[in-house]
């Protein structure tokens, strides 16, 4: 069985490994700025172990890529952050940060896992899947006690369990839409606090931004998320169900930031993609034709949004390239 570590490296193991190096970088810069202004004990804790496992995990990825003869990635530096900036964002909402993170690290890891063939790799993902189920575990348990965790909406049982025996089980667009199943409640209140999250961060983002390209494209990105946390808000509250929170008010007054704009629109390029990933499982999961219309229409949206950030990017050299397979075309030519 070919499982050691002697076999080559694959492409699937260097984009794991290549997207997390970009990611805990960028954390590690985020994390930072917020432990300087923390003041909650419980919350810094919580920061001091994500730290220690970003730091391991740079570590080893570097041990992966040089042993590979790969380049180490540019990533994220003390360049990108700026050490003694006024405080940005509250003590919950930094908990909050690390938590939908944490969330994202569970997803990922999983994937990697699956996607990854070296047994070193695997063991490496494992390690980091376990670690990030445990933070996550950390700071939901941390925001419960503080009563700022918003739990989903509760049901009522049903009588009994039965089949599906009526198309209106699909309608929404025209006719009487049934009530929301436990699964699309699920997805909507999940994408809503996600969507809630990452639109606090882009307002702090949009305030404390300098370049002007970059101000007036977060303007847009605002109104957008703005769109389609209404919408899908819409659809709880019709349903008597209650609508999630917000979190633009943990942010404070300041309009001196503490990151470079490259990683601020990293950032954002990052919500973006992810919320996409989102919108997508809630859209293979709604039965109901008009959920499934909202979710195309979001996802539409993020569409745009990430054809003008990556235009932003590119024109300022703040995206770096993953490594590229070789192009045979031009080996020919030489």
């Amino acid at each position: 069985m070919d499982n050691t570590s002697n076999a080559k490296i694959t492409s699937a193991e260097i984009a794991a490994l290549w997207t997390q190096y970009m990611n805990e970088t960028a954390s590690i810069c985020i994390h930072k700025h917020m432990m300087e202004h923390i003041e909650d004990i419980d919350i810094r804790g919580v920061f001091e172990y994500a730290m220690s496992l970003s730091t391991k995990h740079i570590e080893k990825i570097k041990e992966f890529f040089r042993s590979e003869g790969y380049p180490i990635p540019i990533g994220f530096t003390d360049n990108d952050y700026t050490p003694n900036a006024p405080r940005l964002f509250s003590d919950i909402l930094c908990l909050k940060y690390v938590n939908i993170m944490s969330l994202h690290g569970c997803h990922g890891y999983s994937g990697a896992i699956t996607t990854c063939s070296r047994l070193d790799v695997r063991n490496y993902f494992n390690e980091c899947n376990a670690s990030a189920v445990e933070l996550s575990n950390r700071t939901k348990d941390i925001l419960l006690e503080k009563g700022v965790y918003h739990r989903p909406p509760v049901l009522n049982p049903p009588d009994s369990s039965e089949y599906v025996d009526d198309n209106n089980y699909v309608t929404g667009w025209f006719g009487e839409k049934r009530a929301l199943s436990c699964i699309e409640i699920t997805n909507i209140y999940f994408n809503l606090k996600k969507s809630s999250f990452a639109k606090a961060l882009i307002v702090a983002t949009h305030q404390v931004a300098k370049s002007t390209i970059v101000k007036n494209f977060l303007l847009k990105v605002i109104k957008s998320a703005g769109e389609n946390i209404k919408m899908f808000n819409e659809v709880l509250i019709s349903e008597n169900l209650p609508s999630a929170p917000t979190f633009d008010h943990e942010i404070t007054d300041s309009t001196v930031s503490p990151f470079s704009e490259k990683l601020l629109m990293f950032q954002i390029g990052f919500l973006s993609s992810t919320a996409m990933v989102y919108y997508g499982t809630g859209l293979a999961s709604a039965s109901r034709r008009d959920l499934s219309s909202k979710y195309m229409m979001a996802i539409m949206a993020d569409l745009k949004i990430s054809n003008d950030w990556i235009k932003i990017m590119i024109k300022n050299r703040w995206l770096e390239q993953p490594p590229l397979a070789e192009d045979r075309k031009e080996l020919a030519k030489g």
